[in-house]
């Protein structure tokens, strides 16, 4: 398919998952936690690839109701995930400027100042669960960034300490992926290199590399092309990559997929040569596989905790907040 051939279906499909989405799931019903947060800032990226005044005003009542409810920011690092919203939310819906400022306020002082951290400085996930987990690199840094940059306060320190000190526990031995979480205080640490937390990593690369300083960046930038030409050869002949990233006996997975897709399409709209055209072709026709006959987004898997390689490999899989938001963000980067 030419460009064009692409963004036409991208779009279709954008509006295929959106016609499904929003008579099944009422927005007051649809938290501002990390899954459904990450659903909503996929929604709220389509709106800028195909305009939709059903999903405009679909998003309108959650911001709405939630800005009315003080959404609530505590120490658990999925609270942030509002942030990511930021500046796309404002544009959108200036009426809630006063509303949309004092929260991005909130998030970013609780960030920098009140979040829960180790003697060594890294940001831990929760204070239930104060442990060192590959999906808070993501959460911690692209909020603060986007509320960072909206307010105009410095966050480009904070972010890249997080990512590489997050990073450097979380490698996976030898091998260029990481794992899921690492214990603070006991140092165990879960089996293999589960695709989504790589995912995390390659999206957070592809929201921050815009917005990193080319100094501060050019560290991070060296690590996300390593991972990104390590994950690019493990590719399944679906267009898929497996749950376990190097285990052929783990099931390819829909949501990292969409991850590395995402990132992907925007490392080559920023002009870094990290895979071929195809890669990414595979990777688009295999996940538009996985939209079923009603528009949902399937073959995520479930909310997963930190595991062995055969707990990793025995979750189910299905509709799930975070693979139809990362879906709709790698889709949105298609539509010209």
């Amino acid at each position: 398919m030419n460009k064009q051939e692409t963004s036409d279906r991208a779009k279709a499909l954008v509006e295929r998952i959106r016609k499904s989405w929003i008579p099944r799931y009422r927005p007051q019903s649809q938290s501002t936690d990390w899954g459904q947060t990450l659903a909503m800032y996929g929604l709220l990226r389509s709106l800028s690839a195909s305009y939709d005044d059903a999903t405009y005003e679909y998003l309108k009542t959650w911001v709405h109701f939630h800005l009315n409810e003080r959404l609530y920011v505590n120490y658990f690092c999925g609270s942030w995930s509002f942030g990511m919203l930021y500046p796309e939310v404002a544009k959108w819906y200036p009426e809630m400027q006063m509303q949309l400022d004092e929260t991005a306020e909130r998030i970013y002082d609780f960030i920098i100042h009140k979040s829960v951290r180790n003697g060594d400085g890294l940001i831990l996930h929760n204070i239930d669960l104060p442990n060192i987990y590959i999906d808070t690199v993501f959460y911690a840094a692209v909020p603060l960034a986007k509320v960072g940059s909206y307010l105009n306060k410095p966050w480009q320190e904070v972010a890249q300490f997080q990512i590489e000190s997050h990073l450097n526990i979380l490698k996976n031995g030898d091998k260029p992926f990481y794992i899921h979480c690492h214990e603070n205080a006991s140092g165990h640490r879960s089996d293999g290199s589960w695709a989504r937390g790589n995912g995390w990593v390659m999206m957070t690369a592809a929201e921050l590399l815009p917005l990193f300083h080319e100094t501060e960046g050019r560290k991070f930038k060296h690590s996300f092309e390593l991972l990104a030409k390590a994950i690019a050869p493990l590719q399944t002949q679906t267009g898929l990559w497996r749950t376990i990233l190097d285990d052929a006996d783990a099931y390819p997975e829909s949501s990292a997929s969409a991850m590395f897709l995402f990132a992907y399409k925007r490392a080559q709209d920023l002009g870094l040569s990290l895979v071929d055209e195809g890669l990414i072709e595979r990777a688009f026709n295999g996940l538009a596989e996985c939209v079923d006959a009603e528009g949902k987004f399937t073959r995520t898997s479930e909310g997963t905790w930190p595991g062995t390689t055969d707990y990793y490999k025995a979750r189910t899989t299905g509709e799930w907040w975070w693979g139809t938001g990362a879906y709709l963000l790698a889709l949105s980067e298609f539509v010209i």
